[in-house]
């Protein structure tokens, strides 16, 4: 199992040491005991031995005195305490002080015994064996007895070694004792010893622990000059110095997180295999796409844009930049002028910077600007085309013919003045649409504003039959510019008997929404196509090119209305069906 504890490591880095040093002390200290004991036991009944053979040289007399020899032997077994036993010189037993004559002579022959080997051929024998007959170890020490010069038989001693191994027994408890006595100790003194180590550095884990969480405010207090207390004040300078730094990346990352998001501009960081890094508010307002969502995804993955992908692939892999022109239908329609640029890291493309700007407006305006040249242009062609024909028709020599010139000069005057209509609807417009007016608001009934209106609209009426009903609320009132409403009124009623039937109805209605008056004027007239309801509003735009002429029409007075609602923070609509008549609608804020 491994260890994680620094003060469990240390603590038994001392007990290793400790069990290690007096195990090897215990080691070769219990061997040279038991060899020291085993050579002096040895030493001792080998000078017994000898003691005794000297004693019983002149009892081998052939024959022997068996009951002297016994009575001797059991009387020197209890002087030494050590089993002595006589072996003839063909290893018969004599006499055991351990057993009666009898039992003696009946023991088996001793011939093969290693040290009555060594006896009978005159040497000293020494055996350790375990005894089947007393069933312990026991110690042999065997030496010839020799009368007149020549061998006569052996005597053998024989000790029981428990005493010896008790003794070592005790010996080694005692040294067992010790070493679990040094290690209880190394403990306590180790765990003394290493909290004085081990609490600085806890401390200084601590802190550690605070700084890789981000917190770099805390400091270690270690007032020794030792290692620790240089690692101490190492962390303490590193945490300062990566707050410091930490703030500045900080500061700088804020600075440009606001350019990034500020930005109009659409902005998308690409890395080296296509991924998203990072996208700007201006992308996830565009593709309707979060930002956290689309990082780290393939770009395709998160935008499905065919074209700005080819533009990406394009640049990470030849490594310059690219700019294209790109319509998007879907999520919006819109134009955006695509501009991608490599990121080089160590001269090599590491990803790409896509700059998205959004043209739409340009290219609106452009085309505004086109097709109003153009519509002017058409607008102003037909009268003035009129105006010179007549013209040359008069200067030709129809003056002379009263009746047919004074028609021709009308059909000029007529001309004229819906060229003159045309560009005082032109100044007023552009007016508007400059958004440098100021509105003279004041507050108003609307009901009263239409009742002063309508006995104006009388001769227009009444060539086709038609009737007005002003239905809107008595106490209906809003704070506007009374004159732009005026003109409101006037252009939208205006139409509504323009485009109306004979014997037809016109009705001015209004309601309270939220707070905002939502003011309706519908008519029984031919009604709308539903494809031309969408550009209604827009300036020139007819749907019946020659009968807008034919009445009269500019084609800038629903767009005039449609700038001063939009001046007043109100909106503008209209509902219809074709041949079911229309229903133009205006709301303004109270």
């Amino acid at each position: 199992m491994k260890i994680k504890s620094f003060k469990l490591k240390l603590i038994l880095s001392y007990v290793f040491v400790i069990i290690f040093t007096f195990g090897l002390v215990a080691f070769f200290l219990d061997k040279n005991l038991e060899d020291n004991s085993l050579r002096e036991l040895k030493t001792s009944l080998i000078n017994q031995a000898q003691l005794i053979e000297s004693e019983l040289q002149a009892k081998l007399i052939t024959p022997p005195d068996l009951p002297a020899l016994e009575a001797l032997t059991k009387d020197l077994s209890l002087k030494i305490k050590s089993r002595v036993t006589i072996i003839d010189t063909k290893g018969r037993v004599l006499v055991d002080s351990e057993k009666s004559l009898e039992e003696a002579l009946s023991m088996d022959n001793h011939a093969d015994r290693p040290e009555i080997k060594l006896a009978l051929s005159g040497l000293t024998g020494q055996e350790i064996r375990y005894s089947p007959t007393l069933k312990i170890n026991m110690l042999y020490v065997a030496v010839p007895i020799k009368t007149k010069g020549s061998i006569s038989g052996a005597v053998r001693l024989a000790l029981p070694l428990a005493n010896v191994e008790k003794m070592l027994k005790g010996i080694r408890n005692a040294i067992i004792f010790s070493i679990i006595f040094a290690l209880g100790l190394a403990f306590v003194l180790g765990s003394l010893l290493t909290a004085g180590i081990i609490k600085p550095i806890n401390k200084i884990i601590h802190i550690s622990r605070k700084f890789s969480s981000g917190d770099f405010t805390h400091r270690i207090y270690h007032d020794s000059k030792d290692e620790i207390g240089e690692l101490a004040a190492t962390l303490n300078k590193m945490s300062e110095d990566i707050e410091n730094k930490i703030k500045e990346i900080k500061t700088q990352n804020q600075e440009l997180s606001a350019v990034f998001n500020s930005m109009i501009e659409g902005v998308i960081v690409i890395d080296r295999s296509g991924r998203i890094v990072s996208v700007n508010q201006t992308v996830e307002k565009i593709f309707g796409i979060i930002g956290r969502e689309a990082e780290g995804r393939i770009f395709l993955e998160a935008v499905r844009n065919n074209g700005i992908a080819e533009v990406i692939d394009t640049v990470i892999k030849e490594g310059k930049p690219v700019s294209k022109e790109i319509a998007l239908i879907f999520p919006v329609s819109r134009t955006f002028e695509i501009s991608a640029t490599p990121i080089f890291d160590n001269e090599a493309v590491s990803g790409c910077l896509v700059v998205i700007h959004d043209i739409t407006e340009i290219r609106r305006l452009e085309t505004v600007r086109s097709d109003f040249i153009a519509n002017v242009s058409h607008e102003l062609k037909t009268p003035l085309t009129s105006i010179k024909g007549f013209v040359e028709t008069l200067l030709e020599g129809a003056l002379s013919d009263n009746e047919n010139s004074r028609n021709f000069l009308k059909i000029i005057q007529d001309h004229a003045e819906r060229m003159n209509c045309m560009v005082d609807d032109l100044l007023s417009l552009a007016h508007l649409e400059s958004k440098d007016i100021t509105l003279q608001r004041s507050s108003f009934n609307l009901r009263h504003q239409l009742e002063e209106l309508i006995p104006g609209l009388r001769s227009q009426l009444k060539k086709k039959n038609i009737e007005i009903r002003n239905e809107l609320p008595a106490d209906i009132s809003v704070t506007a510019d009374k004159n732009r409403i005026q003109q409101v009124f006037t252009n939208l009623i205006d139409n509504a008997i323009k485009f109306n039937k004979d014997n037809g109805w016109i009705k001015v209605y209004g309601q309270e929404i939220n707070g905002k008056m939502k003011i309706c004027i519908e008519d029984s007239g031919a009604g709308i196509p539903q494809k031309d309801i969408s550009r209604i509003f827009e300036r020139f735009y007819r749907i019946d090119k020659a009968r807008s002429r034919e009445l009269g029409g500019t084609g800038l007075g629903l767009s005039i209305v449609k700038h001063i609602i939009e001046l007043h923070n109100g909106s503008v609509g209209v509902e219809s069906t074709e041949g079911f008549g229309s229903k133009f609608w205006f709301i303004l804020p109270r």
